[in-house]
């Protein structure tokens, strides 16, 4: 019976011994690398859950000597498939600058008060073959080689910038026409005629306010002459321009009072005498010749009868014009979204061109 307990307690202490052992193992993912490159070193420490380790730190960040850490980290604990233990792994980024072969000593984990060694590791650092005999095959470094222009990458922020600027025309046009309350189409208009007398009489003062053709007495009696042959002919049908002074009296006889004739017959004859005679009048006589011009304009004259003036209505056009501004108005806010909408493309293009 004594033999039995024995035997039971012995097998408790070997498992429990079991269960907390401590396994302490590295290895390399690279046994041959070349100058510069890395390789990284896992060091696993298995130990149980509530043991305290402690990994190697290298102060001057050199394994062994011309073997440099670059880096190190630490991974959460992991099961190992025993429920009292867990695996904990330190990677060891490294790498050499001179091409030898390494022995890399064993590391030393502390676990509580213990201290553990993993096994040992070599690592070779292989240089590049140089050809010393062809140094023609080595070129030095070369200088900074300019982007060639290239139109596709910038043919569309071409067309999209030239198309901003015409709707932006566009845009400001239509609001300088509404603003300034015009229409967007110009329509012209061919005013009437005026009637015969009115443009004579309206001819007759710029004679009489222009004060160097009063000097010229020659030049007055021509524009003066000239204005009543223009007013006959419009306002009697026939050629007074190609007719004599004589000719156009004849004619006149037959259609018009002969008071009123027998002071124009005066004038045409001091103008003739004038023009073609150098007779020299008195400045009241020139005065009285235009007076009488106006008086036989006034005499003959044709009355125009003035339309009563219509009510004023809202025509369909007017109302067709409002609705057209109200349509304008949406077209131009809808062309500022489509300009917003261009200028966000042309900075896309824009930032990865140079970004």
């Amino acid at each position: 019976m004594i033999r039995k307990i024995f035997l039971l307690f012995c097998l408790l202490v070997s498992f429990t011994l079991v269960k907390a052992q401590v396994v302490v193992s590295v290895e390399i993912d690279s046994a041959v690398i070349l100058i510069g490159e890395q390789a990284h070193i896992s060091l696993k420490v298995v130990a149980g859950e509530n043991q305290k380790i402690t990994f190697p730190v290298f102060p001057d960040k050199q394994i062994v000597a011309g073997l440099e850490v670059l880096n190190e980290e630490i991974s959460e604990p992991k099961d190992t498939g025993n429920e009292n233990q867990k695996q904990t792994t330190k990677v060891y980024t490294i790498t050499s600058f001179d091409s030898t072969l390494y022995y890399i000593p064993p590391f030393r984990v502390r676990v509580d008060n213990k201290v553990y060694a993993s096994q040992s590791l070599a690592l070779k650092v292989e240089t590049m073959e140089i050809d010393t005999l062809h140094l023609e095959n080595f070129y030095g470094p070369k200088e900074i080689a300019d982007v060639p222009f290239s139109w596709n990458e910038w043919k569309g922020i071409f067309y999209l910038s030239l198309l901003l600027i015409v709707l932006l025309l566009i845009v400001g046009y239509i609001y300088i026409q509404l603003y300034n309350n015009r229409p967007i189409i110009r329509k012209f208009r061919i005013r009437p005629a005026l009637p015969p007398h009115q443009w004579a009489i309206s001819e007759i003062e710029k004679i009489n306010h222009q004060t160097e053709v009063h000097d010229d007495t020659k030049e007055y009696y021509t524009r003066l002459t000239d204005i009543l042959r223009s007013y006959i002919q419009k306002r009697y049908g026939f050629n007074a321009q190609e007719m004599t002074s004589g000719e156009i009296i004849e004619h006149l006889t037959k259609q018009q009072d002969k008071t009123s004739i027998v002071e124009l017959q005066e004038l045409f004859q001091t103008a003739d005498l004038v023009k073609f005679a150098k007779f020299r009048t008195l400045l009241n006589e020139n005065d009285k010749n235009l007076l009488r011009a106006v008086d036989f304009i006034q005499a003959t004259k044709l009355e125009v009868e003035e339309k009563p003036k219509e009510k004023v209505v809202v025509s369909p056009e007017i109302q067709r014009t409002r609705r057209s501004r109200l349509v304008l108005k949406l077209v131009n806010v809808a062309i500022l979204i489509g300009c917003t909408v261009i200028l966000y493309l042309i900075g896309k293009q824009i930032y990865f061109l140079f970004f």
